[in-house]
């Protein structure tokens, strides 16, 4: 079992980040514009006024950068032994862990943080073992139809609550329906191929555990959490894992199956600060992001698409196709911002996170899901996909209605 994540490691992480990103950033940028203004006394030949001013700036930075690391060392130390309330005990906390693991998860699971997120399912506010004997407690009312919500970047499975005057997909669906309706938490800076994997192995051990044979499967995900989808029933149908035949239905809200433009824009953003040598140390910033981010630029779902590649040095808009399920239903809901979708709003910003064509499914080769089914809600944002009421109202529609291959055979 992982260490508990305190607030002690919060602080550590913070004044270590502090360390390496703002502080560096400043140096780096005092050093570039420094070369500059010392370019005249080099050119009469006396390098004394600038041997000074580096070892007194020398100096000056290392003293700051020894105090926040000998600081960052005392916070894990208070950590280790205990010192400090665990960051998952109150919703704040829950949700800055989660938006760090979005950040830099993919570091964070490299370095063994407590931080870190494991993939997991969650029944509140906790982890919940896929055993029999838990998911008999947190699921006493358990059916045989799951629908799994597999939340976006940087959230948590609260994070579907949003808007709190309401009731959530969850609640729609445990109330209208006859499913049950399943939440997870997982590690959002981590590539999207990864989380698919296991996405893949907790639905199959899932399976096997759930206190009813199950029988039908819907699948819903905000966001990057439709590509996790994908790349699950991708990964299980190349592993022939049974859970994908039970999967009736796949719902993307938002989802960037074509690549998202904020962070095709932090791309080329950081390409372009790297121009001038006074704003390159703010392009590292813009590249420290992590892999899971950076694999929304291109709406990759399968380690093959990435593996080997330098992601944060080339546009990737050649993508490997995924086969969809062929037996299941896709349904794709897309947004703006504006009232229509030739509003000029609509088609600059699209939801202002992801652009309309990629939320329906069009990449530059055509539809991403030939047979994809698409939903259209105007005058929204990309955030209240997670909670709107229209759309709650589809997902209940699609749960109760009769599965496509039962359909099929009927016919």
């Amino acid at each position: 079992m992982s260490p508990t994540a305190r607030t002690t490691d919060v602080a550590a992480l913070a004044l270590e980040y502090g360390d390496r990103l703002v502080l560096g950033t400043v140096r780096d940028v005092h050093a570039a514009v420094a070369r500059r203004a010392f370019g005249a006394t080099r050119i009469v030949g006396s390098r004394v006024p600038e041997a000074v001013h580096d070892a007194v700036a020398g100096s000056v930075y290392g003293s700051l950068s020894a105090v926040l690391r000998r600081s960052g060392g005392a916070a894990r130390s208070l950590a280790a032994r205990g010192v400090g309330a665990p960051v998952d005990g109150t919703r704040l906390g829950r949700q800055v862990r989660s938006a760090v693991n979005g950040l830099i998860g993919d570091e964070l699971r490299l370095l063994g943080d407590p931080q870190a997120i494991t993939m997991s399912l969650r029944h509140a506010g906790a982890d919940i073992p896929a055993t029999p004997w838990k998911l008999r407690q947190a699921y006493p009312d358990a059916t045989s139809h799951l629908v799994v919500l597999v939340h976006g970047l940087c959230e948590n499975e609260e994070s579907w609550g949003r808007g709190r005057d309401r009731p959530t997909y969850a609640d729609r669906v445990a109330a209208d329906t006859d499913a049950t309706p399943v939440l997870l938490r997982y590690n959002t800076g981590l590539h999207v191929s990864e989380n698919g994997q296991h996405l893949d192995e907790l639905l199959e051990q899932l399976m096997g555990a759930w206190p009813v044979a199950v029988e039908r499967i819907t699948l819903v995900g905000h966001s990057m959490g439709g590509l996790v989808v994908r790349a699950a029933t991708n990964r299980a149908t190349v592993a022939g894992h049974g859970w994908a035949h039970r999967v009736s239905d796949v719902v993307c809200l938002g989802t960037p199956h074509a690549g998202a433009n904020l962070e095709k824009a932090a791309h080329l953003g950081s390409r372009i600060l790297r121009i001038w040598p006074q704003s390159t140390p703010f392009g590292a910033i813009l590249d420290a992001r992590s892999a899971g981010i950076v694999d929304l630029r291109h709406g990759y779902i399968t380690a093959d698409e990435w593996e080997g590649q330098d992601l944060t040095a080339r546009w990737g808009l050649d993508r490997i196709a995924a086969a969809p399920l062929a037996h299941a239903e896709y349904h794709f809901v897309a947004a703006t911002v504006g009232a229509t979708q030739r509003h000029p709003f609509s088609a600059v910003l699209g939801d202002l996170i992801v652009h309309f064509s990629s939320s329906a499914g069009i990449g530059r080769h055509g539809p991403v899901v030939p047979h994809a089914r698409l939903e259209y809600l105007p005058s929204a944002h990309h955030l209240a996909l997670l909670n709107h009421p229209r759309i709650a109202d589809w997902l209940v529609s699609w749960v109760n209605a009769r599965p496509r291959r039962v359909r099929q055979l009927e016919s």
